[in-house]
């Protein structure tokens, strides 16, 4: 049978995730954060610095000045490569490459500055800690490499889920559900780039939108102690980080094919049924203007023709006439003897069976 609402559903899904991509800057950023303290030499807090937090792979830039203890932060950036610049009057500059943010985490960044002219520079490779001190969030993040490179049925990212130990997949393909640490399955609260994916106008919440895995940079899936904003929810919260254009275009085309001329034929049956599957699909990611304003673009859409392999079994025409002689023994419910030849008189028939 032809599946053409099902592969229209899917194309129509894959082109408006494709808008929302296009219009995702309106959407609020997933809870990430650069924070840290800036000190001198001695431990003390160096107040007023100027910190500058640069987008490695856009130049996207933002300021902001330490606090009398010296702290600083930057709030809901996306989980990308960073480059930390602090500067003060009487202090070297320093610039701290290589920060690496990933989705819904804290990366802390203290820097020390040493006396000097401010136009001496200091250059350091970050190394963000590991352990999230700043939140009790149990949580497991998957980055990009991965979630292109696992073999995945129809290619959507929901089944992702699965790469985390504390939780148990309910479902398969389109149908997936997931059980996170012992919870209710179905019962996850999904946000792509901080707007939820989740249908809460029914009785039991439901993934409306499941993006195609092309089109994700990373995610997380938190089990428990989420910050409260992350709420409405009794199972895991998924938060899904779609990719973004850079100052360099970046594009990719792709095919999965199944054809049933490479597959073997069935137990029980005689010929290989049809089964056509194609899944394609592309993206494109760039600057509209350097430095400012940049896209990303991805398109997914699937054809499918399969069928199925049905064995039925008929009475014969002795059967049918209550003659089971050559079927194993038949006993009568009333007596619970066999019946004489292993054959139902026809007064014993009941008329709608007949």
């Amino acid at each position: 049978m032809l599946k053409g609402d099902l592969s229209m559903k899917i194309l129509g899904r894959s082109l408006a995730f494709s808008l929302l991509l296009l219009t995702a800057i309106a959407l609020p950023a997933q809870d990430s954060q650069v924070s840290g303290q800036i000190r001198d030499t001695t431990k003390a807090a160096v107040a007023e610095a100027k910190v500058t937090l640069t987008h490695s792979e856009t130049g996207d830039r933002r300021d902001s000045v330490s606090t009398d203890q010296g702290y600083y932060s930057f709030p809901t950036v996306l989980p990308v490569h960073y480059e930390l610049k602090v500067e003060k009057d009487g202090f070297q500059a320093q610039v701290q490459t290589g920060i690496v943010v990933e989705t819904a985490s804290i990366s802390t960044v203290d820097v020390t500055l040493a006396i000097g002219s401010v136009r001496e520079s200091v250059d350091v490779d970050a190394s963000v800690q590991l352990l999230q001190t700043e939140t009790a969030a149990v949580s497991h993040v998957v980055e990009n490499q991965t979630i292109t490179n696992m073999p995945l049925l129809d290619r959507r990212s929901a089944q992702l889920q699965g790469l985390n130990g504390f939780v148990v997949q309910t479902g398969s393909g389109e149908n997936v559900t997931f059980s996170t640490a012992g919870g209710r399955g179905d019962n996850a609260n999904y946000l792509i780039d901080g707007g939820t994916a989740v249908n809460l106008l029914i009785g039991t919440p439901s993934l409306v939108i499941d993006p195609p895995v092309e089109s994700l940079q990373e995610f997380t899936v938190a089990q428990s102690n989420f910050s409260a904003e992350l709420g409405r929810t009794g199972g895991a919260v998924v938060q899904w980080t779609t990719k973004s254009g850079t100052n360099q275009f970046h594009g990719s085309g792709y095919e999965y094919y199944r054809e049933s001329s490479l597959a073997a034929v069935p137990y029980f049956s005689t010929t290989n049924p049809p089964l056509h599957y194609n899944l394609f699909g592309a993206s494109l990611g760039g600057p509209f203007r350097k430095d400012k304003t940049h896209f990303f673009f991805n398109y997914e859409g699937r054809r499918e023709v399969t069928s199925v392999t049905e064995t039925n079994q008929v009475p014969t025409v002795a059967e049918a006439g209550g003659n089971f002689s050559a079927d194993p023994t038949i006993y009568d419910p009333l007596t619970g003897q066999p019946f004489p030849g292993n054959v139902i008189p026809t007064n014993r028939f009941d008329p709608i069976g007949a």
